[in-house]
């Protein structure tokens, strides 16, 4: 088999999995919970170190033999690499004699024919092809053996033969003349060959007897081109050819040279292809998705095939070992060459679905139950089925489960924890069938356990609360002393719903603890209980229980709406309420002031309205802290209370505001300024606001102007003669006012900026 380079599509990985080839083979996963996809068999994929090109690979007793142009590369059966041969320069094409122990080697370099022993793997002879140059491409009938030579891309190609049973084999030409080394095939009395790379392709067929080839006819059909690849049945009655234009790998009958069968299609082009020994299998490998397709080759039904394979199959480099198919598959992006295996593609698929239930409670019997199925629709009979139950810690367990007739089958568990709990079931390979396998993961709650919490549903602020509980195990105590944890939620008019965290509690020899509290206010309380630890088998646990806490409790309370300024009216809000129910009016507040720490001064009393609120205005001629003392001498039903309500007295804000006719002078013309002193939220302060000013020149120096002061409606005015500067860089003055404000207003500050021009300017 000759194999050209690599096609050009390739992807950066290696072979995943080979994909059943029918629907039947697919599982039946959307009912279950968690399923994965049953595995595939473990195709292999192994690097081939060192090999810079591969060309062939041929196959047979348990050896695997890689035609790698400076070498031979042998591995074993599961493609593991085991040897090389080496002083193998120009390998390039391989047969192989199962029943003598031979492996046969093109020896393009040198024009020979290498001779090798497989069992121990030693070079017997070398045979000359001397005046047959570049020998590529081998076929093997018997003990002869079909050699197509050519070097390049010359018409001086040709087929030739010799039969290596003979001590020193007479080499035979056959044809000659042809385009590159040609493709040859050979079964039965049946020979093939036809030239790569040509459109359209043509297929030489001869009758063959010994060394003697006559003519049939030829092959060609006017829409297929660029033959990579050939074989012929082992009964000769067809030839089966690799074409890159074609979307299937193509069948012809030697003897009426028609096209009689497909096998495969895809979008990708034929360049491999391959028969089993046993005549009953063809592999035919593609440039294109799927990149393997097994059929019998008596009907062309697919068995299997390959959908995800990353990376190019080489052409014409398929050969099958037993039910495997060992092919090269060349990465482009690493430029490096693998050793790829295939496993029991020639064996119909199986499959097994599962489907578990939504979910599980630990120490609980549960069922899983399942199907296998086989792709070819058979029945599988009564089959055992391996299982293991895998547990959160990744601890096995072996199970088993027997299929019935029809392949159904229940898996009954008792599962001893909780957790995810995953179960894989497999079915193992048989002489007729792919194995299979697949798993389901059913989330396993833990056992409830028994938590209580009891006592007193009512009680008293400042008066002590005794509530008790127990913890159990399905109606047994612990085994040990467990910790309870403890909050307690207040709800009252106070707070809103505020979690505690009380000391936690620890259980007795039967399970039980004791909960003390003393409730310092009223109101809704709920106590609880929580047992967070957990177990592999138990969930955690909590439990609640509501107390209704009555009180005599009174609050008063009051606030000042921000901010308060001296010599204004503010209003001073406030209420009286309890821990719990609504505060009934009206009801008599005392109220008493002092500001900054001073004498306390007794105010007048208030009277609430009907829902215990009150207000009142107050008026301060000074800044500073002032506190309001309140209070409630309490009734029949609740306490007395008081509280205290504080407020800043502030300053009024103040501002300065200032205008000019003119702003723009010429040197001699004097500065003009009028403006106002004014309360920002009262109006005008009034008289004898006196301000300060500053007159700062171009040059940043800053002069002090007599102060100015107000009239009694808090107006001012201000002339000031400039000197006398450079009007042709347009100087500025600016004019700083500023008032340190008095008792009842704070100080403010502004300023004004005149630009001294030329005469002519027109700005």
């Amino acid at each position: 088999m000759l194999h050209s380079s690599p096609s050009a599509r390739t992807r950066a990985a290696l072979p995943r999995r080979i994909a059943g080839a029918t629907a039947t083979a697919a599982l039946a996963a959307a009912a279950a919970v968690g399923v994965a996809a049953p595995a595939a068999a473990a195709d292999t994929s192994t690097l081939l170190e060192g090999v810079t090109s591969a060309r062939d690979v041929a196959a047979g007793n348990g050896r695997v033999f890689v035609a790698a142009v400076d070498r031979v590369v042998v591995a074993d059966a599961t493609g593991a690499v085991t040897d090389t041969l080496e002083g193998m320069a120009g390998a390039v094409g391989l047969a192989i004699d199962t029943d003598r122990d031979r492996l046969y080697v093109a020896l393009s370099d040198s024009g020979e024919l290498a001779e090798v022993d497989t069992a121990t793997l030693q070079v017997v002879r070398k045979i000359s092809l001397e005046g047959y140059r570049c020998p590529t491409n081998l076929a093997l009938s018997g003990s002869r053996v079909w050699v197509g030579y050519g070097c390049g891309f010359e018409s001086t190609g040709g087929v030739l033969t010799l039969d290596v049973a003979t001590a020193d084999p007479t080499v035979v030409g056959i044809t000659n003349n042809m385009y590159q080394a040609p493709r040859v095939a050979v079964a039965g009395n049946v020979l093939a060959t036809g030239s790569p790379g040509l459109s359209p392709a043509m297929v030489e067929v001869y009758s063959v007897d010994g060394a003697q080839a006559t003519r049939r006819g030829t092959i060609m059909n006017s829409i297929v081109a660029n033959l990579r690849e050939l074989v012929v049945t082992p009964d000769g009655s067809q030839v089966i050819g690799a074409y890159g234009s074609s979307a299937t790998h193509i069948g012809y009958d030697t003897t009426t040279l028609a096209e009689v069968r497909h096998y495969g299609a895809g979008p990708g082009r034929p360049d491999a292809v391959t028969i089993s020994p046993d005549g009953r299998y063809l592999a035919g490998g593609r440039d294109g998705s799927p990149e393997l397709i097994v059929h019998t080759l008596a009907s062309g039904a697919p068995v299997n095939q390959v959908d995800s394979l990353d990376g190019a199959v080489v052409e014409g480099s398929l050969a099958f070992l037993g039910t495997d198919v060992f092919g090269l598959v060349y990465d482009r992006d690493s430029e490096r060459y693998h050793l790829w295996r295939a496993v029991d593609v020639t064996l119909p698929k199986s499959a097994i679905s599962l489907t578990g239930p939504e979910s599980a409670t630990a120490l609980d019997p549960m069922t899983v139950t399942g199907r296998l199925t086989l792709a070819d629709g058979a029945a599988p009979g009564v089959q055992r089925l391996d299982v293991t139950r895998i547990l959160p810690d990744d601890s096995r367990t072996a199970l088993s489960a027997t299929t019935a007739a029809d392949g159904t089958f229940t898996i009954t568990d008792t599962p001893p924890v909780s957790g995810e709990i995953r179960y894989e079931v497999s079915w193992a390979r048989t002489p007729n069938y792919q194995g299979s396998d697949a798993s389901l993961t059913v989330p396993v709650a833990g056992r409830a356990p028994t938590l209580t919490l009891t006592g007193a549903a009512a009680g008293e602020d400042g008066k002590r609360l005794q509530l008790s509980g127990t913890l159990g195990f399905d109606g047994k105590v612990p085994t040990d002393p467990q910790q309870i944890g403890v909050t307690r939620t207040i709800w009252n008019n106070r707070v809103d719903g505020v979690t505690e965290q009380l000391p936690t509690v620890t259980t007795d020899s039967a399970g039980g603890f004791a909960i003390l509290d003393t409730p310092a206010q009223g109101g809704r309380y709920v106590y609880t209980v929580s047992w967070d630890a957990g177990s592999p088998v138990y969930a955690p646990a909590s439990a609640t229980r509501e107390v209704t806490v009555s009180s005599k409790d009174s609050q008063i309370s009051g606030t000042v709406a921000d901010p308060a300024y001296v010599g204004e009216k503010f209003r001073v809000t406030g209420a009286i309420s309890q821990d719990v129910g609504a505060c009934q009016g009206p009801a008599t507040v005392h109220v008493s002031r002092s500001v900054n720490g001073g004498n306390e001064k007794k105010l007048p009393d208030l009277t609430t309205d009907a829902s215990c609120a009150f207000g009142f205005d107050d008026s301060i001629t000074a800044t500073g802290q002032v506190t309001y003392k309140l209070a409630w001498d309490g009734n029949s039903t609740h306490r007395r209370s008081s509280g205290t309500v504080d407020v800043t007295v502030q300053k009024q804000p103040s501002s300065i505001e200032v205008t000019s006719p003119d702003r723009t002078l010429v040197n001699g013309q004097q500065a003009v300024i009028d403006g106002k002193v004014t309360g920002t939220r009262t109006g005008s302060i009034g008289a004898s606001v006196t301000l300060t000013v500053n007159r700062v020149g171009p040059d940043g120096t800053s002069v002090p102007l007599p102060n100015v002061t107000t009239a009694a409606d808090g107006t001012f005015s201000l002339r000031d003669s400039l000197p006398t500067v450079d009007a042709n860089t347009y100087p500025q003055f600016l004019y700083e006012f500023s008032w340190s404000g008095n008792a009842g207003y704070e100080g403010s500050n502004t300023n004004i900026a005149f630009y001294v021009v030329p005469p002519d300017c027109t700005c």
